[in-house]
């Protein structure tokens, strides 16, 4: 049974298991924005109380985030260390278990993240068909050789650009194949293929996975294991884009 996508939200359900998942939190990032000179309203709130009324309206039995549940490094803020574990507090009322396969801002998570929260390692772990890490590390063996592999980390968007050159971009699911030449070469075993994941929280930026002039970011896409070519783009709310390669743009000004 294929995972469904939740109509306007960055979250993946897989009802064959009864679990959401979700990726790129980024709790604390408005400390950034702050130290950078804008004062914007608290977001932790406002992204927990759409993630319980996803839970309950899917009566998912489980919950796991595909890493950076939250933002600031080498060290947490005050205001991290506080609203996670109560954020916890609040998803475990709905859901029986909760996930967390560490991503590159999660670093001391583990210091407060409250004990019931089931702490995995960076490399991913496998759940039912699926595979999950977040996607800035190898992931491993076991993760590779699952049906669906699933990835946070690059905050996939899709990029527009207009008749007149105005250029947007919109957060996307991005579903593809392993390129198989080069990802058999560092993995025995391939599943069907990947999902990347949208960041939940929406202050984020994102990698345009369509803009022929755009970085690639973490392991497997930087290394070509992933055939992002030929992969399907999808926006929140549905829409069906088509391929990646039949949607470059270039969305730099010049």
């Amino acid at each position: 049974m294929d995972p469904e996508p939740i109509h306007g939200e960055p979250a993946l359900f897989a009802p064959d298991i009864s679990t959401l998942f979700i990726a790129d939190l980024h709790i604390g990032l408005e400390q950034e924005i702050l130290q950078a000179g804008a004062r914007i309203p608290p977001k932790t709130g406002e992204m927990q109380s759409r993630l319980l009324n996803i839970l309950k309206s899917t009566k998912a039995k489980t919950l796991v985030i595909a890493g950076d549940l939250k933002h600031n490094i080498p060290v947490s803020s005050f205001h991290e260390e506080r609203e996670i574990p109560r954020m916890i507090d609040a998803l475990f009322d709905v859901v029986d278990e909760i996930h967390l396969v560490p991503g590159n801002h999660d670093g001391g998570i583990a210091n407060y993240l409250p004990r019931d929260v089931i702490l995995h390692s960076n490399k991913g772990f496998v759940l039912g068909d699926y595979g999950i890490w977040h996607g800035h590390c190898w992931p491993s063996e076991e993760v590779m050789a699952s049906r669906t592999v699933l990835m946070g980390h690059v905050h996939p968007q899709a990029a527009f650009v207009d008749g007149v050159g105005s250029r947007s971009s919109e957060r996307c699911w991005v579903r593809g194949k392993w390129n198989f030449s080069k990802a058999s070469k560092r993995y025995g075993t391939l599943g069907e293929g990947f999902i990347m994941l949208p960041a939940f929280n929406d202050l984020c930026g994102g990698s345009r996975v369509n803009d022929i002039g755009q970085r690639k970011i973490g392991t497997v896409l930087r290394h070509d294991l992933a055939d992002i070519g030929t992969a399907e783009l999808f926006l929140l709310d549905g829409t069906n884009l088509g391929k990646v390669g039949d949607n470059p743009v270039s969305a730099e000004r010049r």
